[in-house]
């Protein structure tokens, strides 16, 4: 599993590759200034068509870029630490929303720390669209290839937190309270590797503190939700 952000349905592409689309736009469509129609109506019509996709490239990358902002595609979080003073809105409402669910499923505080520890490690509490680690996907990093469910399935919020949990019927993949069924004796970091099975065990007890930092300043004014 890779400690990777979540973020908005679109193509991950880098800086480089956003700045490369808006060159090549550009020069596309210079090159296409040079040229004359060889062929009467029908080649303008090519000609015209093919001016108009050259145009649209550095919009669509404008575009792009907006939604995927270089602090974003950079990922500096990953070498700073996760501030649970500075979360963006998305991570915010993402916290809730998993203290929200394992409330609904009648869990407690132990089993949401150990929840949102892993949605930290993995997505820093983004629901992340592409897929980065392999076929791996979600707040979770869950792999469908694995028996997470399918690829729709590991990026739809709720499921991915009930398949985490070990509630999700659509899930194969053994959950929390399979593997940990004792999951309140353990130690949270622990309990979390033993259901993600991570080549990098040792960072899920680096965000403990900031797990229970989450569960206290949202789970009283967070309602259980349930399906």
């Amino acid at each position: 599993m890779s400690a990777v952000p979540t973020a908005p349905r679109t193509p991950a592409w880098s800086r480089r590759v956003l700045l490369l689309a808006g060159t090549v736009g550009a020069s596309t469509l210079a090159g296409l200034a040079t040229l004359a129609p060889a062929h009467g109506v029908e080649d303008g019509e090519h000609l015209r068509a093919a001016r108009h996709e050259a145009a649209r490239k550095p919009r669509a990358a404008a575009e792009a870029e907006q939604l995927w902002p270089e602090s974003f595609l950079t990922r500096p979080e990953t070498r700073e630490g996760f501030d649970v003073d500075a979360l963006h809105p998305w991570q915010e409402e993402n916290a809730r929303f998993v203290i929200a669910v394992v409330k609904g499923h009648e869990l407690g505080r132990e089993a949401a720390v150990i929840t949102l520890i892993t949605a930290i490690v993995e997505s820093w509490l983004y629901n992340y669209e592409p897929a980065v680690d392999l076929d791996s996907g979600g707040l979770f990093q869950q792999r469908p290839s694995m028996g997470w469910g399918t690829a729709a399935e590991v990026r739809h919020k709720q499921r991915a937190i009930k398949a985490f949990l070990g509630v999700g019927e659509h899930s194969e993949a053994p959950g929390l309270l399979q593997v940990v069924p004792d999951h309140q004796h353990w130690e949270p970091g622990a309990a979390a590797q033993a259901v993600q099975a991570s080549a990098h065990p040792w960072r899920y007890a680096q965000q403990v503190a900031a797990a229970e930092e989450l569960w206290d300043r949202f789970a009283t004014g967070t309602d259980p939700f349930t399906d």
